[in-house]
């Protein structure tokens, strides 16, 4: 912190160096020096002690020395402009934006008749130097280009809280009108400037314009830089738009050349009043005013940082004073045989680790979303202020042997025995002998709103892979309405015997219809997406997932803010309904495949007898009807609406198989209770092509006459070498009647002693490009496998089982058939012939 202090000091003597440099007037200049001296958002980030305030210095630095370097035709300048252009890259994200305003600025220079080839050769000498000090950096980017991206990833998000003219709206009036709401970074609200010297900047900046009729290029690179800074670098806080906007930190390359701009002003001002004022008497103005900022911007600025925004009480937590409480806390304690729990709202949080020596003792609590009790061990629970006990933890200790100490930044529990934990619903689901799903607690929840679920775990191996536990919101068709990845409590610490309460607030966006649904539960390995299995009494796959059926979701009011749909329509069908628009899926699709369609509506009020139908229109306007149907695949009737409701109906209708390929018009058609059409509009094209199919067997080295479940039937097998230790097997399968399911094939290389599995694969046919719903009777599909066996495979043979399962419970399909077992559910191949 004193670091930038100094920094802080240095920055205003660059800031009149620069400006003289910059062809200002030497009473602008000092103005701009007193302004920035004074400015209570420099004064406080140069004693934040963060990187972000040596951006400024060296952007003065960097101008001051060019500008020299380019009037005076020196070349040690130049060189000196490089080194503090590429040492400006190791500021802070906002100078990438920098060399940009650059590049603009110096345009006069390079597209000059008389001098481009001097000004090209100068400004490449800079570029050059400033690229070999940028060297390093760029090499650790090359070699790490997730640390180049993620700040940028944050910057300009893909899914954006304010829209982008929202956000530059907002980032503009920082200036002089409304600023930084975020105490950490400001007085929240306050802008850079009071209204008075706001005005003056404006005024400064529309008079630069005037300076196109400077006769040096120089001059028309000066002007350049200060007209163009203030759009240029306010893009890092207008980008950010679903973060804190406007934002004082991602501003700070505004310093210091907007500091120029109110004193521009006063002069314009100053030689307006010039015929009434003598010249002595504008001089000694402008010193006078000079004074007046120094004194009592001063004693203003002086007042505001240390008397207000010091003083504020969010202001220490919003600067980890809770977790710097917590660590004083740690360090006086003796931890002997407990097990210490502390919430944050960040896991590992590093201002614990640089504080406490107790840091690596200390198992995280992210958020508050979970609350861990250890077999048999005592547990001290530490609740930081920023992530406070909440309210549906609080029956967990409220009565139970141990104490509770309340302090303002955090609250301790010290527990000496783990309490007794009875689920309101129990499970007893095991997760691949890892974790066990206790019980459970679910509440409906309306639409606009977050449904509270409750998850009871309990450890039961220390885990080798940080398994995320997951809570999916879904319809009874299977379509996720929601979502949540819980981090509430890593599994880099879980312990056997642990029980963990987990509490998920799952979001239930508008728009969801009300009914009943299912939560999917489970966990997955967030580096491959691999889900841990659920397993059965006799420890086979038993499902990906938990299903939890039937939680309700109810109709709740209209959003505040109406969401948008991909295709808006705002087209009114019938009194109190409207049709606001859709979202549907591409333009291509295959007989026998479903195209995604939602249908987003809203009504007002209670509706009569309505029918929704989908028709598909060929160029010649003949067509035929592809669904007739209420909304919610015919569970909602419109005259059965809560209203007023926001509705958002996935329609998602199937191509029949036999439908004829060729291009066609999507249409909606509404109708009311007498068929008689109210509205029709279209939905898009779509182009239908025909399901390739195959209904005579090809031929195959072996036979089979396996039937699966009633369902599908082996038809036989071909298994052939086609490189060292790779094999390739092709199964022939015949659907014996229509599949109900789309089930999972399993083929598992077993190892010579029959253990699984040397080599194994679970997948839909044809690496899930045909799931089996799409199959019709009698037809003929071919599904292969590529087997590779490891490289020191022993020679010799090893048996080859396969299956079918429903992916969803586990469910294997029982065979059939001759040569198998009577209630097997898979057939033994035969085996791979591994030679030398």
């Amino acid at each position: 912190r004193l670091t930038a202090t100094f920094v802080g000091l240095l920055t205003i003597s660059a800031t009149y160096w620069l400006g003289r440099e910059l062809g200002l007037k030497r009473e602008v200049v000092i103005i701009a020096a007193s302004l920035l001296a004074v400015s209570f958002w420099h004064v406080l980030f140069s004693r934040l002690g963060f990187r972000a305030i040596t951006q400024p210095l060296l952007q003065a630095l960097t101008l001051a020395a060019l500008l020299r370097g380019l009037r005076r035709k020196q070349w040690g300048w130049l060189l000196l402009a490089g080194l503090f252009l590429g040492l400006t890259a190791y500021t802070y994200l906002a100078a990438r934006l920098f060399p940009i305003l650059l590049l603009l600025a110096a345009l006069p220079l390079l597209l000059s008749r008389a001098t481009w080839r001097r000004r090209w050769t100068q400004l490449m000498v800079t570029a050059v130097t400033g690229g070999i000090i940028l060297s390093p950096l760029l090499a650790y980017f090359v070699q790490h280009p997730d640390a180049f991206w993620v700040r940028i990833g944050q910057v300009a998000p893909g899914t954006a809280g304010l829209s982008l003219g929202e956000s530059t709206l907002r980032s503009l009036q920082m200036l002089f009108l409304v600023g930084d709401p975020y105490i950490r970074f400001n007085l929240p609200g306050r802008p850079l400037f009071n209204v008075f010297w706001g005005t003056l900047l404006v005024v400064g900046w529309l008079g630069l314009w005037l300076r196109w009729r400077e006769r040096e290029d120089w001059q028309r690179m000066a002007a350049l830089l200060l007209l163009l800074s203030p759009l240029l670098m306010l893009l890092p806080t207008a980008l950010a738009t679903n973060e804190i906007v406007p934002s004082n930190l991602r501003a700070i390359g505004l310093i210091p050349l907007l500091f120029y701009l109110p004193g521009l002003g006063l002069q314009h001002l100053l030689q307006s009043l010039e015929g009434w004022l003598q010249s002595r008497m504008v001089a000694l103005t402008t010193l006078a005013t000079a004074v007046t900022i120094l004194i009592l911007g001063g004693i203003f600025t002086e007042r505001l940082y240390f008397r207000e925004w010091a003083t504020d009480p969010q202001l220490f937590y919003e600067n980890d004073g809770d977790l710097t409480a917590v660590a004083r806390f740690l360090d006086e304690e003796d931890l002997s045989e407990t097990t210490v729990y502390v919430t944050a709202l960040h896991y590992q949080h590093p201002t614990l680790a640089f504080l406490s020596k107790h840091y690596d003792a200390v198992k995280w609590l992210p958020g508050s979303d979970a609350l861990v009790f250890p077999e048999q061990a005592k547990a001290l629970y530490i609740f930081s202020h920023n992530s406070p006990l909440p309210d549906w933890a609080r029956p967990f200790f409220a009565d139970f042997p141990g104490d509770i100490t309340v302090d303002a930044p955090i609250t301790t529990i010290m527990r000496t025995s783990p309490p007794e934990i009875t689920p309101p619903y129990t499970a007893d689901v095991n997760f691949g002998n890892t974790i066990t799903l206790l019980g459970y607690n679910a509440r409906p929840a309306y639409t606009g709103e977050t449904m509270p679920v409750t998850l009871y775990w309990r450890v039961d191996a220390a885990p080798t892979i940080n398994w995320m536990p997951f809570v999916h919101l879904e319809d009874v068709w299977k379509y996720r309405w929601s979502q949540v990845e819980s981090f509430a409590y890593p599994a880099a610490q879980w312990q056997p015997g642990e029980v963990i309460v987990q509490r998920v607030d799952l979001p239930i966006s508008p728009g969801t219809p009300p009914g009943p649904y299912r939560l999917r539960i489970g966990l997955f390995d967030p580096a491959t997406g691999n889900r841990l299995p659920q397993l059965d009494g006799n420890g086979r796959f038993a499902g990906d997932s938990y299903i939890l059926e039937f939680v309700g979701v109810l109709a709740g009011p209209l959003p505040e803010t109406m969401p948008q749909s991909s295709h808006p329509m705002q087209e009114t069908i019938a009194p109190g309904l409207q049709l606001l628009g859709y979202e549907r899926g591409g333009m291509e699709i295959a007989t026998g495949e479903t195209l995604p369609l939602a249908l987003w509506w809203q009504a007002e009020q209670p509706l009569p007898p309505l029918a929704t139908r989908l028709e598909l229109l060929k160029p010649d306007h003949t067509g035929q009807i592809l669904l007739a149907t209420q909304p919610v695949h015919n569970t909602y009737p419109f005259n059965d609406w809560y209203t007023p409701q926001f509705l958002i109906d996935h329609v998602d209708p199937m191509i029949p198989a036999n439908f004829s390929a060729g291009s066609y018009r999507l249409q909606l058609r509404i109708l009311n209770e007498d068929d008689e059409t109210l509205f029709t509009t279209s939905l898009g094209d779509l182009n239908i092509t025909a399901t390739e199919r195959l209904f005579i067997p090809p031929p195959t080295q072996m036979t089979s006459g396996v039937v699966f479940g009633n369902e599908l039937l082996l038809l036989g097998y071909d298994l052939e070498e086609t490189a060292v230790h790779e094999f390739t097997l092709r199964l022939v399968w015949q659907a014996e009647e229509l599949p109900t399911e789309d089930y999972t094939v399993f083929v598992h290389l077993l190892g010579q002693d029959g253990v699984c599995c040397v080599w194994q694969q679970d997948a839909m046919p044809q690496q899930n490009q045909y799931p089996t719903t799409r199959w019709l009777p009698d037809e003929v599909v071919v599904d292969s496998y590529t087997i590779r066996l490891p490289d020191d495979a022993e020679p010799g043979d090893y048996p080859i089982e396969i299956g079918l399962y429903v992916a969803e419970t586990g469910l294997r399909l029982p065979v059939s058939g001759t040569g198998v077992t009577e209630g097997g559910d898979a057939v033994w191949l035969r085996p791979l012939a591994l030679s030398q």
